[in-house]
């Protein structure tokens, strides 16, 4: 009765066996499981501090530690370097975002083609957040040589206060903005690419001497470490000066800049082995210091250089 008993009960006990195992065999795996992830836990806690430290800087990129008062005066500061005429600035309603708040300025801006362009790669390129939208850029119709640009820029700034990240310090220098050498809105014939000494600062130049040519004369100018002649007639310096005069120890040379909304104009003296200095002029002119920088120009023709 007992082995009868046994048979009778044999394929439930092989079934309940089959059972263990299999649950033995998955508790196997779940263990398997449950060890590669502990040892995978230190590093995906270091991939997420890294993560939120990467989060942390950008926050702080958003307005890079600056207000909007900054933010207004860097523009100012940035747009006089470039000879820009500003006709509006506004600074529209905030509009509040989960974390941080976007801010709308209106820009609307007169100058050269290059000053624009310069000053949108030196303002649109700092480390600051800056995103422009709305771009218009056309020719000023009460000023010829002129252009208008109109955009909207959004500012953007972090709720609460954000560390400054300490990555900022491996952060590459800017490259220096180059002048642009084409202006897209001039006549096909003036469009000269900007070189030699139309593309100096007079401030860097240095009359070291003149030549006599019958009755007309040249000066020999100094700009690192090359002589140029130059004579009445040819361009000279950023400012869309003009040489006017050419003497035996002075040079004279005449440009007309944009400056608070109206052209003036300036006469500025290259005296010999001298650096530039500025001769005050009447009536509607005016004199700048030439060691501020002038805006840049519409391209202009060189004067040649000498060989050795």
């Amino acid at each position: 009765m007992f082995g009868l008993g046994c048979l009778f009960r044999l394929p439930h006990w092989l079934q309940l066996q089959d059972a263990e195992h299999t649950r033995q065999n998955r508790l196997l795996q779940d263990h398997e499981t449950k060890a590669g992830e502990a040892l995978a836990l230190p590093g995906a806690r270091e991939a997420l501090d890294d993560a939120q430290q990467l989060l942390q800087d950008a926050r702080w990129r958003l307005a890079a530690g600056a207000g909007m008062s900054d933010l207004l005066d860097q523009l100012a500061a940035s747009g006089h370097a470039h000879g820009l005429h500003f006709e509006q600035l506004e600074v529209r309603d905030e509009v509040r975002q989960p974390g941080y708040r976007q801010t709308p300025v209106d820009v609307q801006v007169v100058g050269r083609y290059s000053g624009l362009r310069m000053w949108l790669d030196d303002w649109l390129g700092q480390v600051r957040l800056l995103r422009a939208e709305v771009l218009r850029l056309e020719p000023a119709d009460e000023e010829p040589g002129l252009l208008r640009l109109g955009m909207r820029v959004h500012a953007y700034q972090a709720d609460g206060s954000v560390p400054e990240p300490v990555a900022l310090a491996d952060s590459p220098a800017r490259a220096q903005v180059l002048p642009v050498g084409v202006d897209p809105f001039s006549a096909w014939a003036t469009r000269v690419a900007q070189r030699g000494l139309a593309s100096v600062p007079l401030a860097q130049l240095q009359m070291v001497g003149s030549l006599q040519r019958g009755a007309q004369r040249e000066a020999l100018l100094a700009s690192a470490g090359r002589l140029y002649r130059v004579r009445p007639g040819d361009r000279l310096g950023r400012g869309g000066g003009v040489v006017v005069l050419v003497g035996e120890r002075q040079l004279e040379v005449r440009e007309r800049l944009f400056i608070g909304g109206v052209w003036r104009e300036r006469t500025v003296m290259l005296t010999l082995r001298k650096s530039a200095n500025t001769e005050i002029t009447d009536g509607d002119e005016m004199a700048v210091d030439v060691h501020g920088g002038g805006p840049d120009t519409q391209p202009a023709v060189p004067g040649s250089a000498l060989s050795g």
